[in-house]
């Protein structure tokens, strides 16, 4: 072994191309470490990978940079009010009877009609786009390189407090670590935003007839599958948000997508105590539904909890609570549960730590067709 190293060494000294070539090797190496070029495509929907990259490097974290993902809710106090009033004017389409069900088409007693809602609710612009513009990251702030792992432990959880207050969350995963939207962030920054919508339309719906907790959140759902479906105008910040906008926004736009509107139901039936709702996404992250903890009727699709049953919602179109189109018959669903729609419940058993789930369903499962189904048809 002496020799051994002694005649590496004589080599070494004697050698100057071999050693040069070492060195670059070596170089080489190092940089390929420390080559952690962030992510500058992240995918539409869903999580992002988060580059996180082993090397020699002592650099400033892109993330302590001061305001290194804009304002945060900080900035709310310092907004001059844009208030202006908004009405909104829909049918509630869980109102009419179904007789029957022809696939996706229901079929409805012949001159049936749907109960009128409409609500007139001032509504602040500046807050809203400020709201808005505290969700999200700038993608190629959000990455680590680190020497040792004590140091990776270190950045993650400095990393997780910067971005926590933008709402966005890392999580571990079989591909490393990822960034994803923190729902529960983004409802309960929005309580104070939407819970005016959220008791006029409960006010209007007792108004014009509904009875009951199913009723009462029929009305909600059926705001929420009203508004223009597509994604909020962009706040032009370049920020990242998952495809998602914040309720306060998708009000003021009066536009979102299915996962948008999904956040924006929860958000206004917990700002009035209204009922626990959660979310329920598919396995490629493509869609997602509400399920609701209202009282259950025959043909429901539902997620099984622990004791307690949640009645699925599809926000994209106009279907009845409780129903849900047919092309997701056999789909893999997750449920999201929510922490702070847990601590509305009413003493119902709580599944397990809060985090995605595998959902159980009764009755054909179903989620999106936007704009094509739920047809209603008179029966003849």
């Amino acid at each position: 072994m002496a020799l051994a190293a002694a005649g590496g060494a004589l080599l070494w000294r004697r050698g100057p191309e071999l050693r040069d070539a070492a060195v670059r090797a070596v170089r080489g190496a190092e940089g390929a470490l420390e080559a952690c070029m962030p992510v500058t495509d992240p995918p539409a929907t869903g999580p992002v990978r988060l580059p996180t990259c082993r090397g020699s490097a002592d650099e400033i974290d892109p993330w302590m940079i001061a305001g290194a993902h804009g304002p945060g809710l900080e900035a709310l106090s310092a907004i001059s009010p844009d208030v202006e009033d908004r009405r909104w004017a829909w049918e509630d389409v869980n109102s009419v009877p179904v007789l029957r069900w022809d696939g996706d088409v229901r079929v409805t007693r012949p001159g049936a009609t749907a109960r009128r809602l409409s609500v007139r609710v001032p509504v602040d612009v500046n807050r809203a786009f400020a709201v808005e513009r505290a969700f999200g990251y700038e993608v190629e702030r959000a990455v680590i390189r680190y020497r040792t792992d004590d140091e990776l432990a270190d950045k993650r959880a400095s990393l997780d407090a910067v971005l926590g207050a933008h709402g966005v969350v890392r999580r571990r995963s079989g591909d490393g670590d990822v960034l994803s939207p923190d729902y529960e962030w983004m409802i309960e920054s929005s309580l104070e935003d939407v819970r005016p919508v959220a008791r006029a339309i409960l006010s209007e719906a007792r108004r014009r007839g509904a009875r009951g907790l199913r009723e009462e959140f029929g009305a909600f759902a059926s705001f929420v599958q009203q508004l223009r479906y597509g994604e909020s105008p962009a706040v032009g910040d370049g920020k990242h948000r998952f495809g998602l906008s914040m309720p306060a926004w998708a009000l003021a736009t009066d536009t979102g997508d299915c996962d948008t509107r999904a956040v924006l139901l929860a958000a206004l039936a917990r700002s009035v105590r209204l009922c626990d709702v959660h979310l329920v996404r598919d396995a490629g992250h493509a869609h997602m539904l509400a399920a609701a903890e209202i009282p259950v009727q025959r043909g429901d699709a539902i997620v099984r909890a622990g004791e307690r049953t949640l009645v699925l919602v599809e926000t994209t179109d106009e279907w009845p609570v409780g129903r849900v189109p047919e092309q997701t018959r056999g789909a893999s669903l997750q449920t999201l549960y929510l922490d702070g729609a847990e601590r509305l419940s009413r003493g119902a058993g709580r599944p397990g730590s809060p985090g995605p789930r595998p959902i159980a369903m009764r009755a054909p499962p179903p989620a999106p067709a936007p704009r094509t189904s739920a047809r209603s048809t008179p029966a003849r």
